[in-house]
């Protein structure tokens, strides 16, 4: 059953429910009573079914679902001056219905003191009706809250387990020591600086799981350090061209998202082509969303090896958790020479 068809169930259950509960504590009281009410039980449960038709109107007209995430000193006023005017209502609606359906007593007959009593037993009840309204709402938002905490963690755990097996692999560790142990004779400057960047990956890598965002130009420092290391090993096979609009820079966006997208750029794209070829990373702001590119020359020969995906999964899952469902992550196949990673996150509202 969908989320929004359960939740009006559990509405309609609620409502019926509680007012019920409600008409029928009073119809016991009522058959206990010595004196004998005018009309029976029948206005009582007419009462009781205006009040959910008052109840279910007030629901639908005011924005009660957007008060729900209001801290309460704003919505505590809300409540009150919309559980007067819920009581007032009920209790107009209740006059006319004495008066005019029902018969109870007629319009001279009523008592402006009885009707002032009844309007304030009336405002008590609908404020009981809307704290209990908000009490489910509250315990329904944190028990989606604690989900997607829950979630989130365990996207997270999954992107770094991903991290370490996949995109720092043993063969891959293997390969950049076997390059520094060439470089030290050959070029001991290049040597310390591939153990520094190496370092510098594996320290980000293992810090990662205490923040989930980080800077965009923290990331690209970190796709450097990458780049860098996998230059060694591909030596000319691997151009690399950057273009990010300084703006960008200061933007928070997932850790790890454009190291996975490079990684996955040339492990299924340029690792695998003889020729080797040309990785280009992008940022730019675009209409209130920043625009994010990953994307690698490739030819029709080169097919993904096995376990391809997962780490773009597990990227797109953590996109969606951390940024929300607008923001998006997509890989653009269409062209045969070139694939392109392209991930939107919408900026927030100044």
């Amino acid at each position: 059953m969908k989320p929004s068809l359960t939740r009006t169930w559990a509405y309609v259950a609620c409502q019926l429910g509680g007012w019920g509960l409600y008409a029928l504590i009073n119809s016991v009281l009522t058959l206990m009573a010595p004196a004998r009410t005018p009309g029976g039980l029948a206005p009582l449960w007419v009462f009781c079914l205006c009040g959910v038709l008052i109840t279910h109107l007030g629901r639908t007209w005011l924005p009660l679902r957007a008060w729900a995430r209001l801290p309460v000193a704003q919505l505590a006023p809300r409540v009150l001056v919309t559980a007067v005017g819920l009581g007032l209502a009920q209790n107009v609606a209740l006059l006319g219905l004495s008066v005019y359906l029902l018969r109870l007593y007629t319009l001279a007959q009523a008592s402006l003191a009885a009707f002032f009593i009844s309007g304030f037993v009336w405002t008590v009840l609908m404020s009981l009706w809307l704290l209990l309204y908000f009490t489910i709402h509250a315990v329904e938002h944190a028990r989606t809250a604690e989900v997607e905490r829950w979630k989130l963690e365990a996207a997270a755990k999954a992107s770094e387990l991903r991290f370490l097996k996949s995109q720092l692999q043993p063969h891959f560790l293997f390969n950049c020591l076997n390059s520094v142990r060439a470089l030290i004779s050959e070029d001991p400057a290049r040597a310390q600086e591939v153990v520094t960047r190496l370092s510098t990956l594996l320290r980000y890598a293992l810090s990662s799981r205490e923040k989930e965002t980080v800077p965009l130009a923290q990331e690209l420092q970190v796709v450097r350090d990458y780049l860098e290391l996998e230059g060694v090993r591909l030596e000319s096979r691997l151009r690399v061209r950057e273009d990010v609009e300084p703006a960008t820079l200061g933007m928070s966006v997932p850790a790890m998202l454009m190291q996975t997208l490079v990684e996955n750029a040339i492990k299924h794209g340029v690792a695998q082509m003889p020729e080797g070829g040309e990785v280009a990373v992008s940022a730019r702001i675009q209409e209130g969303v920043l625009l994010l590119e990953v994307s690698n020359t490739a030819t029709p020969a080169a097919r993904p090896v096995d376990g391809s995906g997962v780490g773009l999964h597990n990227a797109s899952e953590r996109l969606r958790l951390l940024c929300g469902a607008d923001a998006s992550l997509h890989l653009d196949r269409t062209l045969p020479a070139l694939t392109t990673a392209r991930v939107r996150i919408p900026l927030p509202l100044s």
